[in-house]
């Protein structure tokens, strides 16, 4: 994970308990991020890295940070999470639709 904030700089770490809507990026060195603060997230080891999530700090420790994630950019254009659990169940569909029309040769 990297995330950015103007006051931060840009940092890397690791996630843990990822859900639906929110992460907690295990962080070290820290300095205090206020509740409530938007920073950028990327997920570095995605198939694709280059979106960038818009994400609101729900609680920050010495250990990291828990975030909200609010909506997403890719390409310069935001978008909601909405739209890409969209775009995540047409490209599971095609995937799935592709495997089974295989023809299977024995």
């Amino acid at each position: 994970m990297r995330v950015s904030h103007t006051k931060l700089g840009t940092l890397e770490g690791y996630s843990l308990n990822v859900s639906d809507t929110g992460v907690f990026i295990r962080l070290s060195d820290l300095p205090k991020v206020p509740r409530g603060a938007h920073i950028g997230l990327q997920m570095l080891d995605s198939a694709n890295p280059g979106i960038i999530f818009n994400t609101r700090v729900i609680h920050c420790s010495t250990s990291g940070l828990g975030v909200a994630i609010v909506d997403y950019e890719l390409n310069g254009r935001r978008y909601t999470l909405d739209e890409l659990r969209r775009q995540w169940h047409v490209i599971k569909a095609d995937v799935t639709s592709r495997n089974s029309t295989k023809i299977r040769r024995y």
